[in-house]
C-alpha cells in the first residue's frame, strides 16, 4: 500500500479539516504524488475519514478536529491557577527530545509538548513508539521535581496514576497500570509512559513525563502493531474530544507533579496505584539480563520497585530493563 510521509499527511489533512471538498489536484500537490496515484491512497486516508467525490475530490464529511492549543490553554486556565505553557506541533521526531532540549537551554518553566504525530517516539526500553498522525495523543509534560535525581524514585507510577485518573474522569474507561509504565484495559493496551530526568541549574531535577494514548488507531497502523491493543474510541464506542482528553491529561500531570514535589512518593500516592494493578496476586514472570523471576506480584514498596514473592523469599525489581508478563494460566 502506498504510505504518505506524515509531513504530507499532515498538510493534507489540515486542508480538509473544515469539511470542505478540496481539488484532487490540489489534494496530489500536498501528497507530492501524482493525481493518478490517489486512489492508490485511498486506503490509507479513508482511516481518516476522507472520502473521495465523483469530481475526483477528497472531503472530511463533518470535517476532522486536530489538536489546538488555544483550546486547550483556555481548558487548563479553567483549571489551573497557573498553567503550563502549551505547544502544539505538527510532525516531529520525538516530544520528549524537545523537552530536553527545553530544558538543557535554561528553559525550566513548566510546560507540555503536544505533537500530531512521531517520527521517532518511543517507549522504556528504547523500542519504537507507533505514532499515527491526528489519530492518538503524544504529550510531553516538563515540570520541576525538587532536589536530585535521588529524590524523583517513583515518580514514573506517578505519572501512570495521573494519566489514567485523568482519562476515568473524561471517559468513564477504567484505565490499569501495568508495572512499571504501561495503561492498560482489560489485558490490552492503551499506552505508555516514558519519564527522563534531568538535572539543570543548581543540580536541581525536572521531570520530562512523555505520555502516549491510543485515541483512535487507524486500521492501516494497528494492522502492524504486534501486541494486543485497544483505543480509547473502541472502549468507549464513541469518538474522543482530543483536546479536551489532552487538557485533562495535563491538569493532572502538573497536580500530580506539585503533590509528588512537596510530599514524594507517600502513602497516598503508593496506594492510588496499587489500586490500578491488575497482577497483584497473579503469578508472573520478570525476564531481565540477569535472569527470569517467577513467582507472585505482590505490590510496590516505597521506591516503586515490584515485589515478586517467590519460592525462595521475597525480592525487589527496579523498572530498568525488565519485561514482566503474566504467566499463562494466572
Amino acid at each position: 500500500m502506498l504510505q504518505p510521509t506524515p509531513d504530507a499527511l499532515l498538510a493534507l489533512l489540515t486542508r480538509l479539516a473544515r469539511g470542505e471538498a478540496v481539488a484532487a489536484d490540489e489534494c496530489a500537490e500536498l501528497l507530492g504524488i501524482a493525481v493518478a496515484d490517489l486512489d492508490d491512497l485511498m486506503g490509507v486516508l479513508v482511516d481518516y475519514g476522507v472520502r473521495r467525490r465523483r469530481d475526483g475530490g477528497l472531503r472530511i464529511p463533518g470535517g476532522l478536529s486536530l489538536l489546538d492549543a488555544g483550546r486547550i490553554g483556555a481548558l487548563l486556565a479553567a483549571e489551573l491557577a497557573a498553567p503550563p505553557a502549551v505547544d502544539v506541533l505538527g510532525v516531529v521526531g520525538s516530544t520528549n527530545d524537545i523537552a530536553r532540549a527545553h530544558i538543557e537551554s535554561g528553559r525550566t518553566e513548566a510546560r507540555s509538548i503536544l505533537a500530531e504525530a512521531q517520527t521517532a517516539g518511543r517507549g522504556r526500553r528504547g523500542r519504537s513508539w507507533s505514532s499515527p498522525v491526528a489519530a492518538n495523543i503524544y504529550v510531553s509534560h516538563v515540570d520541576a521535581i525538587g532536589g536530585g535525581l535521588d529524590d524523583a524514585r517513583g515518580l514514573s507510577l506517578v505519572a501512570g496514576v495521573a494519566v489514567a485518573e485523568a482519562i476515568d474522569a473524561a471517559t468513564g474507561v477504567d484505565v490499569q497500570l501495568k508495572w512499571p509504565n504501561d495503561l492498560l484495559v482489560g489485558e490490552r493496551k492503551l499506552g505508555g509512559i516514558l519519564v527522563e530526568l534531568i538535572l539543570a541549574g543548581a543540580g536541581n531535577a525536572y521531570g520530562v513525563l512523555g505520555i502516549g494514548i491510543n485515541v483512535r488507531v487507524p486500521a492501516h497502523v494497528g494492522a502492524a502493531i504486534d501486541q494486543p491493543f485497544i483505543d480509547l474510541t473502541e472502549a468507549v464506542g464513541s469518538s474522543i474530544d482530543r483536546n479536551a482528553l489532552a487538557a485533562g491529561v495535563i491538569v493532572h500531570l502538573h497536580r500530580y507533579a506539585a503533590a509528588f514535589r512537596s510530599r514524594g512518593f507517600d502513602e497516598e500516592l503508593q496506594r492510588r496505584w496499587q489500586a490500578r494493578d491488575p497482577f497483584r496476586d497473579r503469578r508472573v514472570v520478570a525476564r531481565s539480563e540477569q535472569g527470569e523471576l517467577r513467582g507472585f506480584a505482590r505490590g510496590i514498596d516505597a521506591s516503586g520497585a515490584l515485589i515478586i514473592e517467590t519460592s525462595a523469599g521475597r525480592v525487589t525489581v527496579g523498572a530498568g530493563d525488565v519485561s514482566l508478563r503474566l504467566e499463562e494460566g494466572a
